[in-house]
């Protein structure tokens, strides 16, 4: 079949790799409630994902938003475009694998005659091709899962927070990729697991994974009949009136910040009352945090957590720049500068501050934290916070000196754990700071012995994280650092009865906080 020169052009300029969403666009058919064919075109959301791939990547997201679509026809497009390539599209249950290679041959089917290719086989969930290209549908758990695969083109795993043996699973298939192939990992989050481990890892450049999160809100042009048979049930419900802004509770008016429109609202009223809230933050969620919401299992609550959040962005709590903040010790300055220490408000004449103190090695990579976090005594406000896991213990005592006595010699209350016995050491004996938390111990004759600093047990840090708990639901400490209530939305109880981060995370600014708490309820000020 001859074709025009211009036609020609526009072919060849289909088939470079930088216009896939145009070749997807003008080859590919979509299928629409009614089963009839029409134009696939892709949303906003599916375009960024497409045009910002990269070697790995994990898509944290809201349900039903067409990631699995687009994989399909991402796929098929390079195993025509690009022969001898392997694609590999793996779902968590074999239903939503059947459903997949069902999407897969609808997208090839509808694919012109003059460009598809020819198949050589078309059954067991795979599609081959005579370029020696092939895409191939299978269920996570299977024993010959990707068995003598080299997958070149594109790895999806769908539904990843759902796979039982992430781990395992994972290393195995990553050992079948090459470095030309784009994996994607993508999942509703499913509370604290391997899957949220690695996406926040791949938030804060842990990880060689690219993140993107995709909520509910934008992706909403997928839901439009759902948005207006809930309009439409509403109205009836209430004498053909339609709710209005005025009648939003607060996370809704946030939501609407973020572009959530009246029909969106009643929606999700709907889906709410059909579940529940922490259901619908699962399934539906408008932030990563969301997601993580699993009931019984985080010690706060990450509802509350989430609203705190809402406030100091709305109100625009942020850390005074360095030109702000008066009198600052010389050795402190340049802590601000790369963001180590945040200071909210600078120490005032007459108050009495408290500041919990838990140290690390100071090994960087994704290690432990060294922090401190400083609060007003009276109100329990947070007025600065430090954080770095590249300085080392003998150091910290330096910055932990510096930060007491310019905030009026406050008291300083330092686990003994990792690198905390050298830290007093040198505070109490070189430095001769006076004002520091004391504990009572017996010697063998029964004495009374005070220790210098927190000594932390199981007994200890359970008491020690209830009363932050405690203080937190009744509104009685006042947190200024969003790192802070990051570190709390994964801070969980484990079936054992301890308290920690889940795998991955970190828990080095609670630790500091309920440390300053525990000197607020049971320090002695010692004046110097």
């Amino acid at each position: 079949m001859q074709i025009s020169l211009a036609n020609a052009k526009k072919l060849n300029w289909l088939w470079k790799d930088e216009n896939e969403i145009a070749w997807i666009e003008t080859f590919i058919k979509a299928v629409d409630k009614s089963g009839k064919e029409t134009e696939y075109r892709l949303t906003p959301e599916q375009k960024n994902l497409v045009n910002g791939l990269e070697h790995k990547n994990i898509i944290s997201k809201s349900r039903q938003l067409g990631i699995s679509y687009v994989v399909c026809s991402l796929s098929l497009r390079r195993c025509i475009c690009h022969p001898n390539t392997t694609c590999v599209l793996i779902s968590h249950s074999q239903e939503s694998t059947n459903k997949v290679f069902a999407k897969l041959k609808q997208q090839f089917y509808s694919i012109p005659e003059c460009i598809r290719p020819q198949l050589l086989t078309n059954n067991r969930q795979e599609l081959t091709f005579v370029n020696g290209s092939r895409v191939s549908c299978q269920t996570a758990g299977n024993k010959d899962l990707c068995r003598g695969d080299t997958i070149n083109g594109v790895l999806h795993m769908s539904e990843f927070a759902m796979w039982k043996n992430q781990e395992g699973q994972m290393q195995s298939l990553m050992q079948a990729v090459t470095d030309s192939a784009t994996v994607i990992i993508e999942s509703t989050t499913k509370g604290f697991n391997l899957f949220s481990t690695t996406y926040l890892q791949a938030t804060n450049n842990e990880n060689d994974f690219k993140s993107f999160f995709f909520n509910w809100i934008n992706g909403g042009s997928l839901f439009i009949p759902q948005y207006k048979q809930a309009v439409k049930s509403w109205k009836a419900r209430h004498n053909g009136k339609m709710l209005t802004e005025d009648e939003y509770d607060e996370e809704e008016k946030y939501l609407a910040s973020l572009g959530m429109t009246p029909e969106q609202a009643v929606w999700r009223r709907g889906k709410i009352a059909e579940s529940s809230l922490d259901a619908f933050h699962e399934e539906y969620p408008s932030s990563f945090s969301e997601s993580c919401i699993v009931s019984g299992s985080s010690v706060f609550d990450n509802s509350k957590v989430i609203r705190l959040q809402q406030t100091i962005a709305e109100k625009k709590i942020k850390p005074l720049p360095l030109d702000k903040i008066v009198g600052i010790p010389t050795i402190l300055r340049s802590h601000v500068s790369n963001r180590n220490l945040k200071v909210w408000e600078i120490p005032k004449n007459g108050k009495k501050y408290i500041l919990g103190c838990d140290l690390s090695e100071g090994l960087g990579g994704n290690r432990d934290y060294s922090t401190i976090f400083v609060m007003d005594k009276e109100d329990c406000k947070q007025v600065a916070e430090f954080a770095s896991n590249k300085i080392k213990p003998y150091q910290m005592s330096d910055i932990i000196d510096a930060m007491g006595r310019w905030y009026n010699k406050g008291l300083l209350v330092v686990e003994k754990a990792s690198g905390g016995h050298s830290v007093i050491e040198r505070l109490r004996y070189e430095k001769h700071y006076m004002n520091m938390y004391k504990y009572k111990s017996y010697d063998e004759f029964k004495r009374t012995i005070w220790q210098v600093g927190f000594d932390t047990n199981i007994k200890s840090k359970s008491l020690a994280v209830n009363d932050m708990r405690e203080m937190f639901d009744k509104n009685l400490i006042d947190i200024q650092s969003n790192e802070l209530l990051e570190e709390m939305k994964t801070f969980v109880a484990e079936d054992n009865g301890a308290f920690n981060a889940i795998s991955g995370c970190h828990d080095d600014r609670i630790s500091a906080c309920w440390l300053a708490i525990e000197g607020a309820k049971n320090g002695f000020w010692y004046p110097f």
